[in-house]
């Protein structure tokens, strides 16, 4: 095995399961969010913690 593999395997592990949105107790404007993200040239991801909360409900 390759040391790039281990390393891909190794952030498996570290890597947290996805989140359903059905598991999501309060409601959030994604697509608003989504539209918010791509003005400001960015990805969702990269947006900052207070960013992602003022969109939800």
């Amino acid at each position: 095995m390759t040391g790039q593999m281990k390393k891909y395997r190794e952030s498996l592990k570290r890597t947290p399961e996805p989140i359903m949105l059905s598991q999501i107790q309060q409601k959030m404007d994604l697509h608003g969010l989504m539209e918010y993200a791509k003005k400001k040239g960015m990805k969702v991801v990269e947006l900052t913690e207070k960013e992602k909360m003022s969109f939800m409900k």
